[in-house]
């Protein structure tokens, strides 16, 4: 399936998932959105919060989704190796045959582990020993934690362009909801045709060609560069090029032709690194969207935003 009507066909695929996994979880629209997102432009997404919030349910649901792909899990742990990730312990598929790969409680592992896990995310090549191609669309990974600097895991952390920290529901109609309601029923393959990698490929190589930026990007993107920078927050060269791509992708994701200034106030999830950050950025986009005449900052387009209770 190629071109421009298979395009829209995965394009609906996935806003279907987006609605069944938003029914199914409450709270979790970000977390939804950005998995999208990383399916779309080819990057990787890191979830981290407390047992129980769903972040291994999340990702098992959205492979479900679509059966074409070959879903590949691990839980890490402080024995997890290289021969681990490479073959099932029961025979069955290892990461480099995986389309989505999902590493659970990823900072369990070994850290000499984790960083030959680099190639695998950039270059798609497994090395085990000797490098092989990988047919990897996205890596998913979960930690009960986050890394802090003393960890010096910076250059593996910063190949998840996309981290959302995922927190118990705040608000009394999810908690209800969340009782009464089991995700059983939600768990069924998507309808429709069986997409393969190569349906992903395809819209992912549009999503990076085909959808330019909008006039006026660059330099919003350059000023918002420049206040966080005064909070004390800076990002690498490597992640402004990741927030290009993300901004492509919801571009692509919401049916626009460019990607435009609307979609900056939505880029929380690619700018953070470690959590006390967040709220600074947030703060930081807010007020730059504010500055945008007639669109205020929590309509702005891009990865949906659930506001803290008080």
């Amino acid at each position: 399936m190629r071109g421009d009507e298979g395009h829209q066909k995965l394009l609906r695929a996935l806003k279907e998932m987006e609605a069944t996994l938003n029914g199914a979880m409450k709270e979790r629209e970000e977390v939804v959105r950005s998995l999208i997102l990383a399916l779309l432009s080819g990057e990787h997404l890191y979830l981290v919060g407390p047992p129980g919030t769903g972040k291994s349910l999340i990702v098992r649901m959205a492979a479900a989704r679509f059966p074409g792909l070959v879903y590949v899990e691990r839980l890490l742990h402080q024995e997890s190796d290289r021969a681990s990730l490479s073959r099932a312990p029961l025979g069955g598929e290892g990461i480099a045959e995986g389309s989505i790969v999902f590493l659970d409680e990823i900072l369990r592992a070994p850290k000499s582990l984790l960083l030959t896990l680099l190639s695998f995310m950039n270059e798609r090549i497994w090395h085990d020993p000797d490098p092989r191609p990988a047919r990897l669309l996205s890596l998913f990974a979960a930690s009960n934690a986050h890394p802090s600097q003393s960890d010096h895991l910076e250059a593996f952390f910063d190949r998840f362009a996309l981290r959302c920290l995922v927190e118990p529901v705040r608000h009394f109609d999810s908690f209800a909801e969340m009782l009464e309601e089991g995700e059983g029923r939600f768990m069924g393959r998507g309808s429709g045709e069986a997409f393969s990698p190569e349906d992903f490929l395809s819209l992912q190589r549009f999503v990076v060609r085909e959808i330019p930026l909008a006039p006026g990007v660059v330099r919003l993107l350059w000023e918002l560069r420049h206040r966080l920078g005064r909070e004390g927050i800076t990002l690498s060269d490597r992640r402004w090029k990741m927030v290009v791509k993300i901004l492509k992708a919801v571009a692509c994701y919401e049916g626009e032709a460019t990607a435009g200034p609307r979609q900056v106030g939505g880029l929380l999830p690619v700018l953070w690194t470690y959590p006390p950050e967040i709220r600074t950025i947030r703060r930081v986009l807010g007020s730059l969207m504010e500055g945008r005449a007639g669109e205020a900052p929590e309509r702005a387009g891009g990865i949906p935003r659930v506001e803290p209770a008080d």
